[in-house]
């Protein structure tokens, strides 16, 4: 009986090493069949042994092997820094994926995307022949790791386009916020953007690339984001009904939709509002949270129209998103203007690239699999 996630994790690896090969490939299998999208997120402790155990296992696989799992691990959304760290230095694991991708397509790019191949997009944003089509696709569609990588490509110059989109992406990572401080293509604009959300550590440094009116600027900017966010704070505490309670005020029917959307959207909650509209319209988490992440306001006005959301309440909900994306609300006298004249035909078609969002499952090699089925409980 092998011991479990939670056990201390040198118990783990000395049981592993004592397995032959493919019972240690078989136990990644078990392992990594227990994650994914519709599965429960493991503690941190439980992700901690994960990493320890599947950095441990990759080397000695053979390579076909290691580019299944390192794929398969890094769609996982886990911290994982051990796991990544092996496969970054596995050099033929690298030049074995590189292979498959001669020419950095954007069409290639965005298609990795949409099946969260992440080793894949983080692998391309390292190369010195990006054109600027490739870079704004793996500034809309990688992941963290992937941006990261792109924003410390100093052989690629990023565009306006993919600039912008970084900027938006860096609102809760503050490695990559200060990656972009240090970028040459920096522009007024998005250092105002920027000088909202950095600490004031890497302020000095973004200051140095603006003039004297627009530092004053970018200051006042600041000021008043925070002191905004202190008064959302306070109504976040005031208000006597969680996120939670609000779903079930909706669902029994003693508060509308709209009032519940309404009150998140003026505290900042933004992750269960869009759950909710999700909810009602039969869209999956996963698939709303990436298009939050890409900072489109076009998917959440499809779905705001086809549950005929008042468009005041639209407007305020509009307002977090761009809180949250650290960029300015749109004119409100065209957001409602696009928002009455939206057609059924662009709603059903924004509903229906939501809905089409399936994430690629890792499909373990069945042979082995059905052969060497070891459960692995997380405890």
């Amino acid at each position: 009986m092998l011991p479990s996630l939670e056990n201390p994790v040198e118990q783990v690896l000395a049981a592993v090493e004592q397995l032959p090969p493919a019972a240690q490939q078989a136990l990644v299998t078990g392992i990594l069949g227990q994650f994914g999208p519709d599965r429960p997120r493991p503690s941190a402790k439980a992700q901690e042994r994960l990493d320890r155990i599947v950095a441990h296992l990759l080397p000695p696989m053979p390579i076909d092997r290691r580019v299944y799992f390192a794929r398969a691990f890094g769609a996982l959304d886990l911290d994982l820094p051990r796991t990544f760290a092996a496969i970054d230095r596995d050099d033929e694991l690298v030049a074995e994926i590189s292979l498959g991708h001669v020419t950095p397509e954007p069409a290639t790019i965005l298609s990795l995307g949409k099946n969260r191949r992440f080793v894949d997009t983080r692998i391309m944003a390292e190369r010195e022949d990006l054109t600027d089509e490739a870079a704004e696709a793996l500034a809309e569609v990688g992941d963290a790791r992937t941006v990261r990588t792109l924003a410390g490509n100093t052989y690629v110059t990023l565009t306006p386009k993919a600039f912008g989109r970084l900027v938006t992406r860096a609102s809760h990572d503050p490695q990559l916020q200060g990656q972009l401080c240090n970028r040459p293509e920096l522009s007024p604009e998005e250092a105002l953007r920027l000088a909202l959300v950095v600490p004031d550590s890497m302020k000095a440094s973004l200051f140095e690339k603006l003039d004297r009116d627009a530092v004053q600027e970018a200051q006042k900017l600041a000021s008043e984001a925070i002191i905004a966010k202190v008064r959302r704070i306070r109504l976040h505490k005031d208000c006597m009904d969680s996120a939670d309670e609000l779903r079930r005020q909706v669902k029994d029917g003693s508060k509308s939709l709209a009032e519940a959307l309404t009150l998140l959207a003026a505290t900042d909650q933004v992750i269960p509002a869009v759950e909710m509209l999700g909810v009602t319209l039969d869209i999956k988490r996963e698939a709303l949270i990436t298009a939050l992440a890409r900072g489109r306001i076009e998917p959440f006005e499809a779905m705001a129209r086809a549950v005929a959301l008042d468009e005041n309440v639209f407007a305020s909900l509009v307002g977090s998103f761009c809180r949250r994306w650290r960029k300015p609300a749109p004119d409100p006298r065209g957001l409602l203007r696009r928002y009455r004249m939206l057609t059924d035909k662009e709603i059903d078609a924004e509903l229906a690239l939501l809905r089409g969002y399936v994430p690629k499952q890792p499909r373990p090699h069945a042979q082995t699999a059905e052969r060497l089925s070891i459960p692995v409980p997380l405890g």
